[in-house]
């Protein structure tokens, strides 16, 4: 076999190794079958990926309480701070596609998510339903339902705990208010 073709079989290994699609006894089989026996460099692991999702991260870290302060602290009106909280959401789950091999990261990011698509459900529930408590606990009731079936099918236990005390809290606050 030329040598052409073996780096494009060895390329095509390591490729499958590299994505888990074939075991690594195989591929270490197939790679000293095709080096013969000389094995093949494993490329350095490059910091500019690490430093990369640190950096998102801090960024999505650093969004949260920007965003209280924004909601809580500011005369903006409740419009432009949904803005906001929407352009945030659309970072926060640009950041988790980005990342999404990278475990602690895809489960900061997914906390943070809830907790911003929780203040936006908040605000609008504010926004069109003024003064009417029982919309706004229907809302925060129906954000911990999709918690509990998140936390279900993603097998995340935080978000199913999470949901099943804040839909017990909302369901006693309905019923008490």
């Amino acid at each position: 076999m030329n040598q052409d073709r073996k780096n494009i079989v060895i390329n095509e290994i390591l490729y499958w190794r590299k994505n888990k699609l074939l075991p690594e006894a195989y591929c270490n089989f197939l790679l000293s079958l095709y080096t013969e026996g000389e094995g093949v460099e494993s490329k350095p692991t490059s910091s500019h990926s690490k430093k990369n999702t640190l950096s998102w991260i801090f960024g999505i870290g650093l969004l949260l309480p920007v965003m209280f302060l924004v909601t809580y602290f500011t005369e903006i009106s409740p419009t432009l701070q949904m803005l906001i909280n929407f352009i945030f959401i659309i970072i926060c789950t640009l950041g988790l596609i980005l990342n999404r091999n990278n475990p602690f990261f895809v489960h900061f990011a997914s906390i943070i998510l809830a907790l911003f698509i929780l203040l936006l459900t908040v605000n609008g529930s504010d926004l069109i339903f003024k003064g009417h408590g029982y919309y706004l606990f229907g809302i925060i009731l129906l954000n911990c339902v999709c918690w509990i079936i998140v936390g279900i099918l993603s097998k995340k236990k935080y978000f199913l705990i999470a949901g099943i005390l804040g839909s017990i809290t909302s369901g006693i606050l309905i019923f008490n208010f």
